[in-house]
């Protein structure tokens, strides 16, 4: 796993087995998708440290939710429908793969919800902690 997501994922409340099953994610989409891939984001409970990375329990046990964000060319749809299954299987090494939850969006849906300022995709400059 690069430095930079090692860095991106510092914060982040997953365990070691976790952050090799993201690494290889990125990984796999990156080889796959190349430039068409603009972004994949880490969000939820995962993102924000609030989950426990050691729990066992299937009904305790926080996911893991992952967002790629696409090129304007391509089709999220289609992208998500050939790269689901394989993304399944790559995060599976060492860990269950239903824990896993990626969403496939393009560049024109961000857009669009940054537009209409919905919460979920304000800058990070934006949500400074103590601002009402």
């Amino acid at each position: 796993m690069t430095s930079r997501l090692s860095d991106s994922l510092a914060k982040a409340a997953l365990n070691e087995t976790e952050r090799r099953a993201v690494g290889r994610v990125v990984e796999l989409l990156q080889s796959e998708l190349g430039e068409d891939l603009l972004a994949v984001w880490l969000y939820g409970s995962r993102a924000r440290g609030e989950a426990d990375p050691n729990e066992t329990h299937y009904d305790r046990r926080s996911d893991i939710d992952l967002m790629a964000i696409v090129g304007p060319g391509s089709d999220a749809g289609e992208v998500s429908w050939e790269m689901r299954p394989r993304v399944e299987e790559v995060a599976a090494e060492g860990d269950d793969p239903p824990y896993y939850s990626l969403r496939f969006y393009d560049s024109d849906w961000l857009r669009n919800r940054r537009q209409i300022r919905s919460f979920f995709f304000q800058e990070p400059s934006s949500c400074r902690r103590g601002r009402r």
